[in-house]
């Protein structure tokens, strides 16, 4: 049997309790971010606060929130206190490079560097200490910050080798420049400490009580800078149980309120982190979902995206993370669309290999809902002449949603025979055995397609009326293609 007396809201402490020591980061790419987590907890008997398993994880999130992939876990168990040959989530760290993130990891008088390549999937240890260290990373490649005993080390390859430099790197949230950097005071009085020579010079400038407070119940208050020059966010909690981000244009002089959570409870996360793109940035709040059989909890993770700096809501984005997550709940990741008419849109795609039964695909087009369905192909008929932009969500069992899958665009556009085209009927439909073909205009073949783009039957007929068998198809839509002098024309056929 195992234990642990830290239950999941002193891991929110820890993981927010410095600058820089966060779970939260932006990546080298607009709308994206790095997340470390507490992921799933499976108890032991008696119950909480002991446990069987705990889990950590960092993910990968994309489109502004929308995509979420796991990325790498580790069982906490199995890498507690300190095992070099194994990285344990910790505080999460990202330079200007797509692809690379940090993870610094402390427990008691211990620390040590790891970088991943590959946004997180694996990871190289850089180095460790029998001291608590603080890594900051820089807007720029392969820049990286050490605070060591009052002294500092500047890394520009990526963590590998480290030398002592005689000046602090800015502030603990460097800024968009190398150089410049930000620092949050509020032990005696509250100051934003900013600077742009490396440390040699700081500003200071006061900041009113109604945007920070101060170090409630372990929550201190963070400072990040924003997409443009000038720009910096604080956020803090107050004693009135609000959670608040204030937005600065002005390097700090003059502060505003861009978001305000009221009534949050202490065992309740929520964070921040301001995106690369300006006026954009994100609200974090975990979850803890209770589990049975086995007896637990996981997480659920969900992303408030906002722009134009905290006026404009764009979405909710919801990622329930239970311990099947990313295993056995697949995404889509084949969509295909093809133009079947000339206001028809057909998209097809294969079922993911999964453990889990898929309940529904949820089709999106241009961003909003359309229809949810149970099969792997969807006809979009009836369509203006536009641009169209497709991507398909699958709906698993126990609740899992899967990201989102390829996106696919299709032009609908205006041809030149496009309201000249011959028109045929096709009966019966649905159909079990045969169907009749006929048309005023002569046609000269007829084909019948399945949602696979492949022809099941060819039958060339030169005239106004053909008979075509179709007891041996499988039940489903497929669709008739009639050629005539002019062109092709195509219909639907349901065979049943």
């Amino acid at each position: 049997m195992k234990k642990i007396f830290i239950l999941l809201t002193l891991l929110f402490v820890t993981y927010n309790s410095f600058s820089q020591s966060r779970p939260i980061a932006r990546g080298a790419t607009p709308g994206e971010l790095y997340m470390t987590n507490p992921w799933y907890g499976i108890y032991a008997p008696p119950g909480p606060p002991w446990y069987d398993t705990l889990r950590l994880n960092v993910c990968h999130i994309t489109e502004h929130g929308k995509k979420l992939t796991l990325q790498y876990d580790a069982d906490y168990f199995d890498n507690y206190p300190n095992k070099p040959e194994a990285m344990l989530p910790d505080n999460i760290l990202a330079d200007a490079t797509p692809g690379v993130v940090y993870n610094s990891q402390r427990n008691n008088n211990y620390s040590s560097l790891w970088v991943s390549f590959d946004s997180g999937k694996n990871w190289i240890l850089r180095e460790e200490n029998n001291v608590q260290n603080y890594y900051y990373s820089a807007n720029v490649e392969g820049l990286v910050y050490k605070g060591e005993n009052n002294k500092m080390f500047k890394s520009e390859d990526y963590g590998y080798f480290f030398s002592e430099i005689d000046y602090n790197p800015g502030g603990s949230e460097p800024g968009l420049q190398n150089g410049e950097g930000f620092s949050i005071w509020y032990s005696s009085n509250r100051l934003l400490r900013y600077s742009n020579d490396f440390g040699k010079t700081f500003t200071e400038f006061p900041i009113d009580s109604q945007f920070v407070y101060g170090n409630f119940s372990g929550f201190p208050p963070d400072v990040y800078r924003g997409a443009l020059p000038g720009e910096v966010y604080v956020s803090s909690r107050f004693p009135d149980n609000t959670y608040k981000v204030s937005f600065s244009a002005d390097t700090g002089h003059t502060f505003r309120h861009v978001y305000i959570h009221e009534n949050i409870s202490l065992s309740e996360y929520i964070g921040f982190m301001s995106d690369r793109e300006a006026g954009g940035f994100y609200i974090i709040r975990r979850h803890q979902i209770e589990d049975f059989n086995p007896w637990g909890w996981h997480l659920k993770l969900c992303i408030d995206y906002y722009r134009d700096y905290g006026e404009t809501l764009v979405d909710t984005y919801c990622h329930d993370l239970h311990k099947n997550y990313g295993k056995t709940c697949e995404p889509v990741n084949n969509l295909a669309a093809e133009k079947i008419t000339e206001h028809s849109i057909l998209l097809t795609w294969t079922e993911p290999v999964s453990s889990l039964p898929v309940i529904a695909y949820q089709i999106y087009r241009n961003e909003e809902f359309l229809t949810s369905i149970t099969t792997t192909s969807f006809l979009d008929e009836n369509l203006p002449v536009g641009n169209y932009e497709y991507y398909v969500v699958a709906h698993y069992e126990m609740g899992c949603v899967a990201d989102s899958s390829n996106h696919v665009k299709v032009e609908i556009e205006v041809g030149i025979d496009e309201y000249l085209q011959p028109n045929f009927t096709v009966i019966p439909n649905p159909a079990t055995n045969q169907v009749t073909i006929s048309s005023a205009t002569s046609f000269h073949s007829v084909e019948i397609i399945n949602f696979l783009g492949q022809t099941v039957v060819s039958q060339s007929s030169i005239g106004n009326t053909a008979t075509i068998n179709v007891s041996n198809l499988n039940n489903g839509v497929y669709f008739v293609r009639v050629g005539f002098e002019s062109g092709g024309s195509v219909k639907k056929l349901v065979k049943q």
